[in-house]
C-alpha cells in the first residue's frame, strides 16, 4: 500500500493525509500546490495512490500553411494521480486541471471487500489495481475496457490474507502475458494471461501482511525489494522472467517445420512444480520499519546498486553495494542521515528520492514540509544536518568589541546559582574570594519554608517533586504536596518540566480518592498545574491526559454531590465536641444550696433533739417542778386543776 509517492520527474510529491485528503507539494518551491478533498472522504476515504501518465491529443495543427487541408494531431503526456478508495472506485486526478478527470469502478468479490489495497503502473503494461477480495484488474485507460484476474492466496502454512502491495515485473520476452508480484504473508510471482492468474514462483514468508515493494531492473536481470512493516530488514529477491515461464501459443502448420509438426501448448504449473525460494539474495539492515523505498542500478563494468530507505523513526539509510553473487550476511547502511535543529530537536524525515549525484529528502519543520537536495558524505557512517533557526540568547552586560566585533561578557558583579536551588553568591572579580553571608546560609538550611528565600524554596520543591515522581517515593511526594501552600504549589507547578506533568496528574488522581484533607490538597495542586500547563494539556488531549483529567473531574464531582451532607454532619460533630469540651473545662464555683443526704436514724435523733429543745424553751418555766413537766407534755394544765377534776369525779 503506497500512501505517498514522488512524480516520475520528481517535481511533485503527493501524500494522503489522515483526514482523507490528497495533498500535492511542489518540491522546488516547498509550496503546497493543490489539496483535493473527495466528496465521500469520510465514508470512502482514499487508501492508496499511484502517479501515472496519460497521453492526450491536442488541437489539430496545420502541417503546411499553404495546404490547410493537411493537419496532424499531436500527442501530449499529462501527469495524473490514480487514487484508490475504500469503496472500490479509482479516481484519476489531473494535476494540470486540478480536478478528477475519470472515475473507474468495477464490483468484484464480496460487497464489503471492495477496498482498493494497491495500485501500480508502467508505460508498457498500463494501470493495475488490486482490491481486498484479491481481484487484480487491468485497466485500459481511454478504451473503457478492463481484464480481471482472481488471485488465489490459499496456503497450507499461512491463512488466507489480503494482498497489501503489487508490482509489475518488466521483461523482454515476446509474449502478451503480464507478470506481477503480490505481497502478503508470502511473496509470490504471478503470470496473468487469458483471464487466468498462475503462480510462477513463491518467495519467502513475511512476518506481516503489510509490505512495501520496489522494482529495479537491468537489461538482463530484474529484482524486487520487499520491506515488511514489522521487520527491520529489506529482502532483495531475483524475479527475472525467463523463457521457460513464458506461455507459448498454438502455432500453425506454416510456422512449424515438417519434421516438427506438433502443437505447442501453454505451460501450466502444479503445486509441486512451483519454485520456492526461502533465502533472499541480500538482506539490508534498517533502524526501524521502512516507510518509503527508492532504488536504482547502474551498469558499467559491474552492476552497482544504490538504495535509499526512509524509516518510521525519521532517518534515511543510504546503501551503495555492488551486486556480485549472493550473501547471507546482512548489509549495513553506508550512511545514515539525520536532520535536527540547533537545539538538538529532531526533524523527522518523511520521504526520499535518489538523484544522479545527490539525494532529495523531505522533512517536517513545524507544519511545513521542506524538500532539500543533499550530497551523501560517505566518509562517515552518520551525517547530521542542522536546519531551522537557532534561538540567540542575549547576554546581559555584553559589550561589542569594536576591533574584532566579538561580544565580550562582563563578569563584574556576576551572580552564580548553586545547584538544587542553593544560595546565590556574588563574585566581585574573576578569581576573587567568594563570600556568602552566614544569615543566608542559615536561612536556606532552616526547615521552615516561610523563613527561607522564595526562589530557593521553589527550586528545592521542584527538584524534590521531580525526584519523587521519578523514584515514585511516597514519602517525598507527601512531604512536597501536603506541606506546601497555595502560592508555593502554583510556583512549583510553573517550574515543573513538561515531561513530569503526566505522572503528577496520575498521582493526584490517586490522592483524590482519599480523605477530605488530602482531596483539598489535590485541588490546590490541580489548580496550579492547569494554570501553568493549560496549553500542554490541550495539545495532548488525544493522549492519556484526557483520561487523567476525566478521572479527576469524576472524583471532584462525586465529592461535591455529597458536600452538603458532609458539611451538616461535620457541623453537628463540631458542635457536640465543643459542648463536651466546655463542660469538661468549666471552673469550680461555690454552690448556692448544699444539700447533704443522711440516714433515717440521724434524722430521727435530730428531730427528737429539736423537739426537746423547743419544749424546754417555750412551754417549761423555770419554776415548774419535775413532777409537772411530764404532765405538761401530755397536755395537763398547770397547777392542781387535774387533781380537783379527779377529786370531783370521785
Amino acid at each position: 500500500m503506497a500512501e505517498a509517492a514522488f512524480s516520475e520527474d520528481g517535481k511533485y510529491y503527493s501524500a494522503i493525509s489522515q483526514d482523507g485528503r490528497l495533498r500535492i507539494w511542489d518540491t522546488e518551491t516547498n509550496v503546497l500546490k493543490q489539496e483535493y478533498t473527495p466528496d465521500l472522504h469520510l465514508t470512502a476515504p482514499p487508501s492508496c495512490l499511484q502517479w501515472i501518465t496519460i497521453a492526450t491529443s491536442k488541437s489539430p495543427v496545420k502541417k503546411d500553411k499553404w495546404k490547410s487541408s493537411v493537419t496532424e494531431h499531436r500527442q501530449e503526456e499529462v501527469q495524473c494521480i490514480a487514487v484508490g478508495t475504500t469503496s472500490g472506485k479509482i479516481l484519476i486526478y489531473s494535476v494540470a486541471q486540478a480536478k478528477v478527470q475519470t472515475v473507474l469502478e468495477v464490483q468484484l468479490g464480496k460487497a464489503q471487500e471492495q477496498k482498493i489495497t494497491s495500485l501500480d503502473w508502467n508505460r508498457r503494461d498500463g494501470l493495475f489495481s488490486c482490491n481486498k477480495s484479491n481481484y487484480i484488474c487491468e485497466w485500459k485507460l481511454g478504451k473503457g475496457q478492463n481484464n480481471n484476474y482472481h488471485v488465489n492466496m490459499d496456503n497450507r502454512n499461512k491463512p488466507v490474507s489480503t494482498i497489501s502491495a503489487i508490482k509489475l515485473i518488466p521483461h523482454s520476452q515476446d509474449t502478451s502475458a503480464k507478470y506481477i508480484i503480490t505481497a502478503s504473508w508470502q511473496l509470490r510471482l504471478w503470470r496473468l494471461h487469458d483471464g487466468q492468474a498462475t503462480t510462477i514462483k513463491c518467495l519467502g514468508h513475511n512476518a506481516s501482511k503489510q509490505s512495501l515493494l520496489a522494482i529495479v531492473a537491468t537489461s538482463e536481470k530484474t529484482w524486487v525489494i520487499e520491506g515488511s512493516q514489522s521487520e527491520r530488514l529489506l529482502a532483495f529477491w531475483d524475479v527475472t522472467v525467463t523463457s521457460d515461464v513464458a506461455p507459448q501459443t498454438n502455432g500453425t502448420d506454416e510456422d512449424i517445420t515438417p519434421n516438427k509438426k506438433k502443437k505447442r501448448k501453454s505451460i501450466s504449473y502444479s503445486e509441486k512444480e512451483i519454485k520456492t525460494e526461502n533465502i533472499p539474495t541480500y538482506n539490508f539492515v534498517l533502524e526501524d520499519a521502512p516507510r518509503m523505498i527508492d532504488v536504482e542500478v547502474k551498469e558499467k563494468s559491474d552492476v552497482k546498486l544504490t538504495l535509499a530507505a526512509v524509516t518510521r523513526s525519521g532517518v534515511v539509510h543510504y546503501y551503495s553495494h555492488t551486486l556480485n553473487g549472493a550473501s547471507t550476511k546482512p548489509i549495513k547502511p553506508n550512511l545514515t542521515v539525520h536532520i535536527t535543529t540547533g537545539e538538538a530537536t529532531p526533524l523527522p524525515l518523511q520521504c526520499s528520492r535518489l538523484l544522479p549525484s545527490s539525494l532529495q529528502v523531505g522533512y517536517m519543520q513545524g507544519p511545513t514540509l521542506i524538500f532539500e537536495k543533499i550530497t551523501p558524505d560517505l566518509s562517515s557512517k552518520t551525517q547530521v544536518l542542522i536546519r531551522g533557526e537557532t534561538k540567540k540568547t542575549k547576554i546581559k552586560g555584553s559589550t561589542p568589541n569594536e576591533i574584532n566585533k566579538v561580544a565580550t561578557t562582563s563578569t563584574k558583579d556576576a551572580q552564580y546559582l548553586e545547584p538544587m536551588g542553593g544560595v546565590t553568591r556574588k563574585r566581585l572579580a574573576p578569581g576573587g574570594k567568594v563570600e556568602v553571608p552566614m544569615e543566608r546560609r542559615l536561612a536556606n538550611l532552616a526547615l521552615d519554608t516561610a523563613a527561607r528565600d522564595r526562589s530557593a524554596v521553589n527550586q528545592n520543591l521542584t527538584r524534590l517533586l521531580m525526584q519523587g515522581l521519578q523514584s515514585k517515593d511516597t514519602n517525598i511526594l507527601e512531604m512536597v504536596l501536603h506541606d506546601s501552600g497555595r502560592a508555593a504549589a502554583a510556583r512549583t507547578a510553573a517550574q515543573l518540566p513538561a515531561e513530569f506533568v503526566p505522572p503528577l496528574l496520575d498521582h493526584l488522581a490517586v490522592l483524590a480518592t482519599k480523605h477530605t484533607a488530602t482531596c483539598a490538597t489535590v485541588c490546590v495542586w490541580v489548580s496550579g498545574v492547569l494554570r501553568a500547563h493549560a496549553a500542554l494539556l490541550l495539545a495532548t488531549m488525544p493522549a492519556h491526559s484526557a483520561e487523567r483529567l476525566a478521572s479527576l473531574l469524576a472524583a471532584f464531582t462525586n465529592r461535591r454531590a455529597h458536600l452538603c451532607q458532609l458539611l451538616n454532619v461535620s457541623g453537628r460533630l463540631q458542635l457536640t465536641l465543643a459542648q463536651r469540651a466546655e463542660k469538661q473545662t468549666a471552673p469550680a464555683e461555690e454552690p448556692v444550696i448544699d444539700y447533704n443526704d443522711t440516714s433515717d436514724e440521724e434524722m430521727e435523733v435530730e428531730r427528737q433533739s429539736a423537739s426537746d429543745a423547743s419544749w424546754d424553751e417555750q412551754d417549761f418555766d423555770d419554776d415548774d417542778s419535775e413532777e409537772e413537766r411530764p404532765r405538761r407534755r401530755r397536755g395537763a394544765p398547770r397547777g392542781g386543776g387535774g387533781d380537783s377534776d379527779h377529786s370531783g369525779g370521785e
